[in-house]
C-alpha cells in the first residue's frame, strides 16, 4: 500500500508501464526519510548517507595541448 500511491501518478494505462516505475519509486523509498523513524532505510541498513549520483561532481580536465592529456593517462 505504501507504493502505490507513487506508481499511481506515474503510471500510463495505455502503455501498461507501472513495472518501469518501479525501480525509482523504490529508490525514492529507500532513500527518503522516515517521519517515524527519522531515518531512511539506507540509513538504517548500512549506518551511512547514501552516495546519491548528484553528490559526485564531474571530473575536470585542463590541458592545453592534446598530447598533454595522452601523456597523462598513460602515467
Amino acid at each position: 500500500a505504501t507504493f502505490h500511491p507513487q506508481l499511481s501518478k506515474l503510471y500510463n494505462a495505455e502503455l501498461n508501464d507501472w513495472d518501469d516505475n518501479l525501480a525509482p519509486v523504490i529508490y525514492a523509498y529507500n532513500t527518503g526519510e522516515h517521519s517515524t523513524t527519522g531515518y531512511s532505510p539506507f540509513q538504517l541498513m548500512f549506518g551511512r548517507y547514501p552516495i546519491l549520483p548528484i553528490n559526485h561532481t564531474p571530473a575536470t580536465f585542463k590541458f592545453n595541448r592534446p598530447s598533454d592529456y595522452w601523456m597523462k593517462l598513460i602515467k
